[in-house]
């Protein structure tokens, strides 16, 4: 994972988003966790970050909201999305709202960083 990038992580697991903020700072990323679409809305309007990650079931709304909110901003912005109950309806949804990729919970920490790796790299953002 070269090179720093600004990366949200958004998820109600306030665990997961600090085990999720160590890792990827520890790599050289800045950070920023929100715990609900509402915060991660906000933090995405005024950080602008290069890389999403969200999960899908959020206290408030869908993660699926926050990715319509990241391609309303940008088009290039890579968005990675978990759940917990990966279903082919709920990766057609996130998909079709623009969704980069998803993943099933839990996630491995080499998967993580490869995924960030590949969603960071310039040929992905070409």
């Amino acid at each position: 994972m070269a090179g720093q990038a600004t990366i949200l992580i958004v998820d109600d697991e306030r665990d997961l988003v600090d085990a999720y903020m160590r890792l990827l700072e520890r790599a050289g990323h800045r950070c920023l966790g929100a715990f609900d679409a509402s915060e991660a809305i906000q933090l995405i309007d005024a950080e602008s970050p290069d890389l999403v990650i969200t999960d899908l079931s959020l206290p408030d709304t869908s993660g699926i909201e926050v990715v319509r909110h990241i391609r309303s901003k940008s088009k290039d912005t890579p968005v990675i999305v978990m759940s917990g109950h990966n279903t082919p309806e709920l990766n057609e949804a996130a998909h079709a709202a623009g969704a980069s990729m998803s993943l099933l919970k839990p996630v491995s920490i080499a998967v993580l960083r490869r995924v960030i790796a590949e969603a960071l790299a310039p040929k992905a953002r070409a």
